[in-house]
């Protein structure tokens, strides 16, 4: 159907089946050594970290799943050590919630992961502590979540190998293609390798949407440096200082491509060197080895993990550990302590109404009471534009898992070992779902709940209709928070803003590589691309009606975004008009390699939740003028790629227009 986001492809078997392996091993620890709630917090710890190793990350999930696992144990520890003391346990979640409110300022992953961990908090049975008891529990969470890391992070997916050793054999190519230019300008550049790389990488718009910008940048390098290398070759007829910065940058090529102890220091010394032959070349061939020489860099950067390039919200986790990343997250949270940050405002938002469902589940004695500030984490997200629908999604879905799932423990009355298997089962068809959406994804979350607090037998006595109720009153919590303290009008104008900006730059991207890749199901596609634009438009004009600042600079601003939009959208609707029905055979390798360059310039990297979509536009300027040197060998015939580069610099200066 028309307009319907594409399904994101399961995560591959295999890999599914160690993450539930490693959930019914952590529950099965947690019976047989803990006390009462800590197989339910070692299961739900193992299951969270399940879900954030299977997540696409450029360098593994060893790292980032460690610490994760960490800030679960940490969670059960101060969850399992209040939870007697309702005033105490009131407050430990309330602060709890307000930390983690404020991790999305990081990123939504750990946003996400921060609420998950909540959970484990709020969910921890009203029993007398001991030492022994919290500090097994902790510790069993723990274990929980790096069992996951073992299992994903040291035995990583067969589409990830496949991807390493796709890049592994590129840059080995490059760097023997690198030496062949040297001697012999004419001698061209193996293709195959870089086929099988694009190959193995192929992704749905859908997700290189969602894959962090170095996930992408990681495989699209060697094309460009292929294109960089090429190029340059041919002016080494006139220019034999050339052939000494190619010799160099195959020692780098090759140096990134093998994995011996010293390969990160040998590429930094080969990258000191490309740089220091670069020098030596002709004034006319300067910015094409600068180029490569910044490609190479950027190359070992990615490869020994030092930085993500052109990412605000950086995640420098490389050798030196995950400590790395600490300063950097803390400024990013730093940032948003201010009043007008949505950041913050969710933050108390979040603490407020899981603080509240809290303290109504001890103080009112709900059956089921925990499903209360359960709802409110995964309801609430920092945006308000999509919360109060979002809000009625999730909390039917929930309503439908609880539905299922009590269906299921009516019958049978699952605990310990059975109910971990059912709970197993649940998480594997949330896997499934994930694909189709928040509904379905949330209802077959809620059904994993129910199960995994059986695990332990620790449940309150209630009914199907209990846990109904207690997850109404969570939704409605839920939404009374986002109405006593709304994000800013011009906050959410800001935002709604930037969605319209990258909706329509994904709707031009979409057109702009269907001229050089072709699209399976082009009017499909380019339909679903308008409709989402269509939506945003429609959200941005509802914040600008809704804004009650009337200055003079904003009026103006509105116009020349709203004139600038109109540009891109009619520059868009010249271009599906002149699309051909195949991309032309006779295109350029370095064309393709421009455009494509271009398209991940406008594609950008996912911001941060709370900061609104930004372009570089150096960056982008920068892709538009290669896009018009690769252009200039378009032969005669070329007409609709000649259209596509006189619209490419519409579509810029538009951009550039609006991000001055």
């Amino acid at each position: 159907m028309k307009g319907l986001p594409q399904r994101l492809a399961m995560p591959d078997l295999g890999a599914v089946g160690r993450s539930l392996l490693g959930v019914m091993l952590a529950a099965i620890a947690g019976l047989q050594w803990g006390s009462a709630g800590a197989a339910t917090a070692a299961a739900g710890a193992a299951a969270i970290a399940g879900a954030a190793a299977l997540q696409d990350s450029p360098r593994g999930p060893l790292v980032l799943v460690s610490a994760i696992s960490i800030q679960m144990g940490a969670a059960v520890l101060l969850g399992t050590a209040t939870s007697s003391y309702g005033v105490l346990f009131v407050l430990a979640a309330t602060a709890w919630c307000f930390v983690a409110g404020l991790q999305w300022a990081v990123s939504t992953n750990a946003g996400l992961i921060a609420a998950a961990s909540g959970a484990l908090l709020v969910t921890a049975p009203p029993v007398a502590p001991t030492l022994s008891g919290v500090g097994t529990a902790a510790l069993l969470a723990l274990g929980g979540g790096l069992v996951q890391a073992v299992l994903i992070g040291l035995w990583p997916r067969r589409r990830w190998r496949l991807q390493r050793d796709a890049l592994t054999r590129a840059y080995r190519s490059l760097g023997a293609d690198a030496k062949r230019l040297a001697a012999d300008a004419g001698a061209g550049v193996d293709p195959a390798p870089l086929l099988w790389l694009r190959d193995t990488v192929t992704m749905t718009d859908r997700q290189a949407r969602r894959r962090p910008l170095a996930y992408r940048a990681w495989y699209v390098l060697p094309q460009r440096i292929s294109v960089t290398l090429t190029t340059l070759a041919g002016r080494s007829v006139d220019d034999p200082a050339v052939a000494t910065v190619l010799r160099a940058a195959a020692g780098v090529l090759d140096v990134v491509a093998s994995r011996s102890r010293t390969a990160k220091r040998d590429a930094t010394l080969g990258v000191l060197q490309v740089e220091a032959a670069t020098d030596a070349v002709a004034v006319s061939n300067v910015a094409l080895a600068q180029r490569l020489s910044h490609q190479l860099r950027e190359a070992v950067a990615l490869r020994f993990g030092e930085l993500t390039p052109d990412v605000d919200h950086v995640t420098r986790v490389g050798r030196r550990g995950a400590l790395s990343a600490v300063p950097i997250a803390v400024a990013a949270v730093r940032a948003h302590l201010t009043w007008g940050s949505p950041i913050l405002r969710h933050a108390l938002r979040l603490a407020a109404g899981v603080g509240a469902g809290v303290a109504v589940e001890r103080f009112a004695d709900v059956p089921y009471g925990y499903w209360i500030p359960l709802t409110v984490l995964i309801v609430l997200r920092p945006e308000t534009a999509h919360t109060y629908t979002r809000c009625a999604g999730r909390v039917a879905g929930n309503a439908g898992g609880i539905v299922v799932a009590s269906v299921v423990t009516i019958i049978w009355h699952p605990t310990g070992l059975a109910a971990a298997v059912l709970a197993v089962l649940a998480l594997g068809v949330a896997y499934a779902v994930s694909g189709y959406g928040y509904v379905a994804t949330s209802a077959a979350l809620a059904a994993v709940v129910v199960f995994l607090v059986d695990v332990s037998n620790a449940g309150d006595v209630g009914t199907m209709t209990d846990r109904l109720i207690a997850t109404l009153i969570g939704g409605a919590l839920a939404v009374l928070v986002h109405v006593v303290l709304p994000d800013h009008s011009m906050v959410r104008l800001r935002q709604r803003a930037g969605e319209l900006l990258k909706t329509e730059i994904d709707y031009a991207a979409t057109v702009i590589k269907a001229f050089v890749h072709g699209l399976d199901h082009p009017g499909e596609a380019l339909a679903a691309a308008w409709e989402r634009a269509f939506r945003a438009r429609a959200a941005f004009e509802a914040a600008a009606g809704a804004t009650t600042s009337d200055s003079g600079d904003l009026r103006r601003w509105l116009k020349a975004y709203r004139t600038a939009l109109n540009a891109i959208t009619t520059s868009c609707a010249t271009l599906e008009s002149n699309l051909p029905a195949t991309p032309p055979a006779t295109l350029h390798t370095d064309f393709v390699v421009a455009v494509d360059e271009y398209a991940e310039a406008l594609s950008g990297a996912p911001t941060a939740p709370g900061a609104p979509w930004r372009i570089d536009g150096d960056r982008l300027a920068a892709a538009e003028q290669r896009i018009r040197e690769a252009g200039r060998n378009l032969g005669p015939d070329d007409t609709s790629s000649r259209v596509l580069v006189a619209e490419i610099g519409d579509i810029t200066r538009s951009l550039v227009g609006i991000t001055d």
